[in-house]
């Protein structure tokens, strides 16, 4: 769903958690040494993780739907079953502490679709069986997707690649997400591929969009989501699309 969740805005929060004091933790990300590279199968465990540990808005999942496996097959599934090439990892000191997942397929809307179906099944049969009836949430999560999911996506530019980023919560900030991002975009361009969205949250209190207008994005939709409410309100997926520098627009956004 989601690009990084606002790489930069966490990091004074990250600064006041690890209790460094601002040169020491600019030291820090100056030495910071980060991989990036392919994907490998060895990989996906790491993957589906992250992407539970993050997957309410930076902070785990599990207050909200409490089946992990089930969720990362919904968020991380297609991605790696169908275009494993295109996915990125980032390591430091050996330890995956980031992703990006892409997409260049014109129908990969459909394989969404597809590849979700009986994701979405398998929630309904342990909804039915009464799984979730000591977590209620979770029975709200899978109503939500039945019922709300789907109208509650923004519109996306077609034509367009796409990408899901996602990062632990102590690397924003970091230069993690734009060194995966970056590598992607390069990517992207030696294939001849000219423009690329992805889909994020935004709320009040975590705003990415003036990360991603950074590295060239512009808006093209938004809609309100009710996915995090009760938890919280005003919260909506945003789609975000930029032109790569070999596109017809000629347009390459500031790194």
């Amino acid at each position: 769903m989601s690009l990084a969740n606002g790489e930069e805005t966490r990091t004074r929060e990250l600064r006041i958690v690890s209790g460094a004091s601002p040169r020491e933790f600019l030291t820090a990300r100056e030495n910071l040494k980060v991989r990036v590279r392919p994907y490998q199968p060895a990989d996906r465990p790491a993957i589906r993780k992250l992407c539970c540990d993050t997957g309410f808005l930076g902070n785990p999942i599990d207050s909200v739907f409490r089946d992990r496996d089930l969720f990362a097959d919904l968020f991380t599934g297609a991605y790696l079953a169908y275009e494993p090439e295109w996915a990125l990892v980032a390591e430091v000191n050996g330890r995956l502490v980031g992703y990006l997942l892409g997409s260049v397929r014109k129908d990969f809307d459909q394989l969404l679709m597809r590849y979700g179906f009986p994701i979405a099944a398998k929630m309904c049969f342990r909804w039915v069986r009464r799984r979730y009836a000591a977590h209620p949430r979770s029975a709200g999560f899978v109503r939500w997707l039945l019922s709300r999911g789907y109208h509650e996506q923004p519109k996306h530019p077609a034509d367009a690649a796409h990408l899901h980023l996602d990062l632990d919560d102590a690397y924003r900030g970091r230069g993690v997400a734009r060194r995966l991002w970056e590598t992607y975009e390069k990517q992207l361009c030696e294939a001849g591929i000219d423009q690329c969205y992805g889909a994020f949250f935004s709320h009040p209190q975590r705003r990415p969009e003036p990360v991603y207008a950074r590295y060239g994005f512009t808006e093209f939709d938004r809609k309100p989501t009710t996915l995090f409410s009760p938890e919280l309100s005003d919260v909506e997926v945003v789609c975000v699309r930029k032109f790569l520098a070999n596109g017809a627009n000629g347009v390459n956004g500031a790194h």
